[in-house]
């Protein structure tokens, strides 16, 4: 043997007792900081009620511009729904001040919704968009779900979701 000293006890791999002890410790401190997360079904409920809303919002802006007549978006703290006019002679009616008429999405169902157990948005608020899918709105309104917020612009109709 060249240079290699050989030691006579058998060596043991592994790891201390302090060591595992720490190693328990960490996990336990994480565990009790992280798994609260894993089990709030709190934030994921916010974000697709967020994206649910935006869709919703940009589907009656489409549907005003697509059918020339306007469209009114209610959204309450715990519910949305978009309405028209009734139709009077092939043609949307302005005297019709009642939205009687659901908007529609292609499989025939209503475009509305309700906040799931929890979840609110804020404020509460009627946006109508007209044939252009511009707003009757002063400004800009920002519409938020939790520590989401979309924003429609006044001017445009567009629905700005960060």
């Amino acid at each position: 043997m060249t240079g290699q000293i050989v030691s006579k006890g058998s060596r043991q791999d592994g790891f201390t007792l302090v060591e595992l002890i720490v190693v328990i410790v960490i996990v336990g401190i994480l565990g009790a900081f992280a798994m609260p997360r894993f089990f709030d079904s709190r934030t994921f409920s916010e974000r697709g009620y967020y994206e649910e809303l935006a869709a919703a919002l940009k589907f009656a802006q489409s549907a005003a511009v697509a059918t020339g007549c306007p469209v009114r978006f209610a959204l309450n703290v715990a519910d949305y729904s978009a309405e028209q006019q009734q139709p009077l002679g092939g043609r949307c009616d302005p005297g019709d001040t009642s939205w009687g008429q659901a908007v529609r999405l292609a499989d025939g169902s209503a475009v509305q919704g309700s906040a799931p157990q929890g979840v609110s948005a804020a404020p509460a608020i009627n946006i109508v968009f007209n044939s252009l899918g511009a707003t009757g709105l002063g400004a800009d309104q920002a519409i938020s779900v939790g520590p989401y917020t979309l924003t429609v612009n006044a001017a445009s109709g567009y629905v700005d979701t960060p």
